[in-house]
Order: structure tokens, then C-alpha cells, then sequence
């Protein structure tokens, strides 16, 4: 079967879910080719297979860059027509896919118009993950998504948050299902960590944006909770706020306990949380709405044995039961979060059993290999109505 994965930008390095779900069906004998408007030459292994032969098998939307970045600069309303009606003109190409799937609801969107102008009858899954719901949401838009909710085929949330959301917002209940992101945990020793003298360490892996909340991990560990106590705390991931964090790190009093270790390839990154004695990433609603949906980030570091702290945001508390899998602290709130910190630090006895369940979760809930089995057999079902038809 050929399956079509319809996104913005591939590959990308804070979308390694796309390339994962991708490999996973690759491995189940599915074709995988990518319809994207920008193929990107940073990825670190752009050049290691799988990833390259799916950038071989990758076709630009509109089939030229150049047509791309012509309609990037006109003015916004304009260019929302223009894309619309390009979309339709290549949207044919679509048809050289058994099925589609669309990560974001934007590209779903796209699908889904293409669908309702007669240039195609591919079957479109849409996975949501976050922006894509809560800002909408947020901002009453949800109706921009009425054409996927009227000829998408099945939407898929990566928690009952989001699904519960876009039923809100007009999408038919027997469309939308809960369809999990995970990890690979044969791919993740899982290491308990052993204290020894010296800091504890911590450690972040995100973008550094506002929905992450690393704002408030950091003036946790300026709390004067903390007063008196060794740690150290490592930030990995950049972004648009990385100057201003610092600038804070620096206000607080803290800069020379915190690292800002920029971006790093995937496999650095799960081979660098064995350094580490403890995982924080206290995310937020941020102000346009951004939300998370749950972090992969999260489930790596559970799967590896880290403790985790994080925040009662979004689907989190369907990964995370505080006290149990990791712990939790209200949004934005320091003062809870420093007290997790300290619990962290002042007890690790109490983590032993914490992370055993931890890990036990990921591979109950959150293995890929059983998720990668479930799409396949989503996919295989929506081919097998469109064959009936």
C-alpha cells in the first residue's frame, strides 16, 4: 500500500514522531513517500537510511521552491488565496496515495479542500498534536477546520483533551479517536540512577519556546526552597526565547548553575539523559493558546529511568500520575514546582519505585511498535472501503 504523509517542512528535528511513524510503516511493508512545501538540508541524518530514501521519495506540494517562496512574500491575505488555489492545482498528485496522512490540521485542511473541489478521493487521517488544536480553540477558528470535519476520514488526537476539543468545535464523534504518540523502547535502556556526591543533575529537552514553560523551571530553582542545595541544570534545545531565558538565568542568580546547551541530534540526546539524575519540563498554555499534546520528550526520559517533573497542562496527566509515574506542579506555578524539585533532590529513595512505574507505563501505552501496528491496521481498513467503493 502507498501511503502519503502530507506535512510542512521535512524532515525536522523537533518532529522526530513524523520520521519514527514513517520508519514504522516502512517496516510493516507500506511504500511511504512525503508531500511537504520545504525540504530541509539540516537534519544531521538526512543522510542515514531510512531518512534518506524517504527525502528521495519527498515532493515539493507545489512543485517548485521558487513558486514557494514567490507566494511567501505577498501580502498575507493574498497569499492565503493564492496557496489556496495552488493547492488545487497540484492537488491531483495526492492521488498517487492509497491513503494520506496529514500531521497538523492545517495540511489536513489543505487535503480536505482538495477533496471537496474533485481533484481527489484519497482517504485523509489527520494527527493533531497541539497548536493545531488549542489555538484555534483558543481564538474561536475552529470553524477554518470545516472542511477536514466534513470530507477528512478519521482524526486522530494524541489525547482526550484535543478529541474532546474538536468535538466541541463540530467535528462528528466517530471521526475523532485518541491515537497515542510513542517511543521506541527497545531503542531506550532503561538505567535507574544512582546517586552519588556531588549535584544533582537536571536536565530539559525542548525548544525553547512558551509552551515548555522553562521560565518557571528556572525561577523554581531560584526559590528559595532550594537555598543550600547542589544541583545543576542543563537546557538542551533552541529557539526564539533562548536569549531572554538567559537574561532571567542571569537575573535570578542562577546562570552559573544553568548550561544552555543548544540543539543536538536525537541519538546525542537519549545518549546524554544517562548524565542526568532527574527530567523537568513544567509546560504551559501559552498566550495564543499553544498547547502541548504530550511530549515525547517526556516519555524518552521516563523509559530511560529518569524521574520526571512536570505540569498538570494538556494530555501530561494522562502520561504522568503525580506520586506515582513522576510528579506534577500546577501551570506556572514556581512554588510547587521547587517543592518537586526538593523532593527530587531530598529523597531519592522515594524515586526507586516511581520510575519502575514509569517505565512500565511507556511500554504498556507508549511502545511504537504497537502503535506503528495499530495505524498499519487503520490504514488497511481505510484502503479496504475505498476499494468497496
Amino acid at each position: 500500500m502507498r501511503v502519503g504523509f502530507v506535512v510542512s517542512q521535512f524532515p525536522l528535528l523537533s518532529e522526530t514522531f513524523v520520521i519514527s511513524q514513517m520508519e514504522g510503516l516502512l517496516a510493516r511493508g507500506f511504500e511511504v513517500g512525503v508531500i511537504c512545501d520545504t525540504v530541509m538540508d539540516t537534519h544531521p541524518d538526512r543522510q542515514r537510511e531510512p531518512l534518506s530514501s524517504l527525502i528521495r521519495n519527498t515532493r515539493l506540494w507545489w512543485s517548485s521552491a521558487r513558486l514557494q517562496r514567490a507566494v511567501d512574500r505577498l501580502p498575507y491575505g493574498l497569499r492565503y488565496k493564492v496557496a489556496a488555489l495552488l493547492d488545487l492545482r497540484f492537488g491531483g498528485k495526492l492521488n498517487d496515495y492509497d491513503v494520506i496522512i496529514a500531521h497538523f490540521g492545517k495540511n489536513g485542511a489543505r487535503v480536505a479542500r482538495a477533496k471537496r473541489m474533485g481533484r481527489t478521493r484519497t482517504p485523509v487521517v489527520t494527527i493533531f498534536h497541539g497548536y493545531d488544536v488549542g489555538v484555534p480553540f483558543k481564538d474561536n477558528k475552529c470553524r477554518e477546520y470545516a472542511d477536514l470535519f466534513r470530507n477528512g476520514d478519521l482524526h486522530l488526537t494524541v489525547n482526550k483533551v484535543f478529541r474532546d476539543m474538536l468535538i466541541e468545535s463540530g467535528a462528528e464523534a466517530k471521526k475523532v479517536a485518541v491515537h497515542r504518540m510513542g517511543v521506541d523502547v527497545t531503542r531506550i535502556p532503561y538505567t535507574p540512577r544512582t546517586r552519588t556526591e556531588g549535584a544533582v543533575r537536571f536536565v530539559s529537552v525542548c525548544r525553547l519556546v512558551e509552551k515548555k514553560g522553562i521560565e518557571f523551571a528556572l525561577r523554581a530553582f531560584a526559590h528559595e526552597t532550594l537555598r543550600g542545595t547542589d544541583w545543576r541544570y542543563d537546557i538542551i534545545g533552541g529557539g526564539p526565547l533562548t536569549s531572554e531565558l538567559e537574561a532571567l538565568a542571569t537575573k535570578l542568580g542562577i546562570r552559573d548553575r544553568v548550561t544552555f546547551a543548544g540543539s543536538l541530534p536525537h541519538d546525542e540526546v537519549k545518549r546524554r539523559l544517562h548524565d542526568y539524575h532527574a527530567f523537568i519540563l513544567p509546560s504551559i498554555t501559552s498566550r495564543t493558546g499553544d498547547m502541548e499534546g504530550v511530549p515525547v520528550a517526556l516519555m524518552e526520559a521516563m523509559a530511560s529511568g529518569l524521574p520526571v517533573i512536570s505540569s498538570y497542562h494538556s494530555g501530561i496527566p494522562e502520561l504522568i500520575t503525580d506520586g506515582e509515574t513522576g510528579f506534577l506542579a500546577p501551570e506556572r506555578d514556581h512554588e510547587a514546582l521547587a517543592a518537586r524539585i526538593l523532593q527530587v533532590i531530598a529523597d531519592p529513595a522515594s524515586c526507586d519505585r516511581i520510575v519502575a512505574a514509569a517505565r512500565a507505563k511507556i511500554e504498556a501505552d507508549h511502545d511504537n511498535a504497537a502503535l506503528d501496528d495499530r495505524i498499519a491496521a487503520i490504514l488497511n481498513d481505510l484502503a479496504r472501503q475505498r476499494a468497496g467503493q
